[in-house]
């Protein structure tokens, strides 16, 4: 039997803090190439959070399965920023609509990998699937979606049995 399930992720977090006044864009090369080993399991760690407020607590999933994640972002979400303002250090993400003639030069793996490995991690911490070797998950892909404003932003994880 071959069953599908879709799981999203709104206006999917941008950033993550490392200190009281520092933050990270979250990225691959971020967590995985730059980072302290204290940063890497902080980011995780907020990543995991986020990503499981959203997964509904009576799911359950057949293995061996496949994954596909759509990343749903605005041509420009490389231009995304966290900024901190005023004497309190308020944080707001800044980000403006591309221009007509705006090339990106952001790249969909530095964000969509990170978010796919969290999303595995959490089949597992959940106990929807015993691990993420390839017995149980043999393929997994991504894309990037196109949408308007940084509002618009989300994940969108569907998984598949392959039975």
């Amino acid at each position: 039997m071959v069953s599908e399930i879709k799981l999203e992720f709104p206006e999917f977090i941008t950033h993550i803090d490392t200190s009281k006044n520092k933050s990270i864009k979250i990225g691959y090369n971020k967590i995985y190439a730059s980072s302290h080993f204290t940063v890497r399991a902080a980011f995780v760690a907020a990543l995991h959070g986020y990503l499981e407020k959203h997964i509904p607590p009576n799911l359950t999933i057949d293995t061996p399965i496949e994954t596909h994640l759509r990343v749903y972002a605005p041509i420009n979400y490389g231009t995304v920023k966290l900024l901190r303002k005023g004497p309190l250090k308020i944080k707001y993400v800044s980000w403006k609509p591309p221009k007509k003639d705006y090339k990106p030069n952001w790249d969909i793996g530095n964000l969509a990998l990170v978010w796919l490995k969290c999303m595995d991690d959490m089949l597992i911490k959940k106990s929807l699937i015993p691990d993420d070797s390839i017995e149980y998950l043999q393929k997994t892909t991504y894309e990037f979606v196109p949408v308007n404003t940084l509002k618009e932003r989300k994940l969108v994880y569907n998984i598949k049995t392959m039975k």
